[in-house]
Parts: structure tokens; sequence; C-alpha cells
């Protein structure tokens, strides 16, 4: 058993370890790769009126695209999307003013953008109302309640510059 395990160490250490693969020497990737001097040169060279064009035609099919993608998904969901100010408000107003529409898309989109123009009216009153401190505050708890009064109101209408007109009679 001796003899066996002696030649199977003296065996192994007779081959020698396989070969590793050789990397060219360093001038050899010179040529093949640019220096940082070319690739900057070329980086900072101004694009030629083509080369412009092509961009800029790209640039703005790219956000047209995007743009009619996202405003066709919004009006689709607008027909399901119910509004605060119901329909049927909506197109009396329309047709007082003289617009004839029966598209339900936009209708709603008249609605929403009504209902968003009322909502910041009424956001602006209550922080001109948090500003001014008119809020009472409830018995045992911090909250205050705010209260929304014609004067505050005018102050804000006149901001988005409507002009809030009472009756002679209303004092």
């Amino acid at each position: 058993m001796d003899q066996q395990e002696g030649t199977s160490t003296s065996d192994s250490a007779a081959m020698p370890p396989p070969a590793l693969p050789q990397r060219p020497p360093s001038h050899a990737y010179s040529s093949l790769e640019p220096s940082v001097q070319t690739i900057r040169s070329t980086l900072h060279r101004p694009l030629s009126a083509s080369q412009q064009q092509f961009v800029a035609k790209t640039v703005e099919s790219v956000e047209k695209d995007m743009n009619q993608d996202e405003t066709r998904e919004f009006i689709n969901q607008l027909g399901e999307y119910p509004p605060t100010i119901p329909d049927s408000v909506t197109m009396h107003f329309l047709k007082s003013a003289g617009v004839e529409g029966t598209d339900p898309r936009v209708i709603r989109l008249i609605a929403l953008a009504a209902q968003k123009h009322v909502s910041d009216i009424v956001l602006d009153a209550m922080t001109s109302a948090r500003m001014k401190g008119l809020g009472q505050l409830k018995k045992g708890t911090k909250d205050a309640k705010y209260t929304l009064t014609e004067e505050l109101l005018d102050e804000i209408l006149k901001e988005y510059g409507h002009d809030n007109t009472r009756p002679p009679y209303h004092n």
C-alpha cells in the first residue's frame, strides 16, 4: 500500500500545473481602445444641423406620444369618475352659456375643472381663516372649527378675479 500511495504522489508532482491564459501586453490595447482625450473631444463636439434636427424630432415625437397616451387614458377614465357636481347641473350651465355638448366625458371634464376651482377657493379661504386666527376651539381638544364668512370669501374671490356682488337689500 505504501508503494501505491508513493507512486500516486510522485505522479502528481511530476505533472506540471495547467497553463493560465496569457494576457496581451498593454500596448496592444492602445490601438483597440480610444484614449480619454479622444472620447472627450467626441463628446464635446457640437452636433451638426441634421443631428440637431433628428434629436429634436425624436424628442418631440416621444413627448407627443407620451402626452397623447396620458391624455387618452385620462379622458377614458373620466367616463367612470362621478364628479361632485352632477352632470345635470353642468349640462344646465353649459346650455345656459350656449354650449351644446353631448359627450359625457367633456361634461365631466368641465365639472371636474369647476370642482377644482371651487376647492382652490375654499382651501385659500380656510388658510386665510387659520392665519387670522378665526377658529373656535372645541372644549377639551385642540381642534378648531372655522366658519366661512362672506367677508373672508370676498377677499379670496377678489384674488381669483371674481366679483361677489350682493343685492342692495342684503346687508
